[in-house]
């Protein structure tokens, strides 16, 4: 079987080690373009809509809100990501 990613062209063997140390070749690849493509729509999204720290800075309540919903996303993905390493 063979596939392609970006012009990265990669032949699977019958060899399970050398499969997955592919496997996970590819998904740090996707992972690395992944995170640059969203690290540019968030910078459009805040250019927008403004940054919600900025909007909140004197309540409280509203930044602890910020930071859990930052810290929630952040460990999902961590936790997405290993699940995928475990698995591939």
């Amino acid at each position: 079987m063979k596939a392609v990613l970006r012009s990265l062209s990669v032949d699977y063997s019958g060899n399970v080690l050398e499969r997955r140390q592919k496997s996970a070749a590819e998904f740090l690849a996707w992972a690395d373009h992944h995170a640059q493509e969203q690290r540019l729509s968030q910078s459009s999204h805040v250019q927008l809509e403004g940054h919600p720290d900025l909007l909140d800075s004197k309540n409280a309540v509203a930044q602890q809100r910020v930071w859990a919903t930052r810290h929630a996303r952040e460990k999902h993905l961590h936790d997405s990501a290993m699940a995928h390493l475990r698995h591939a």
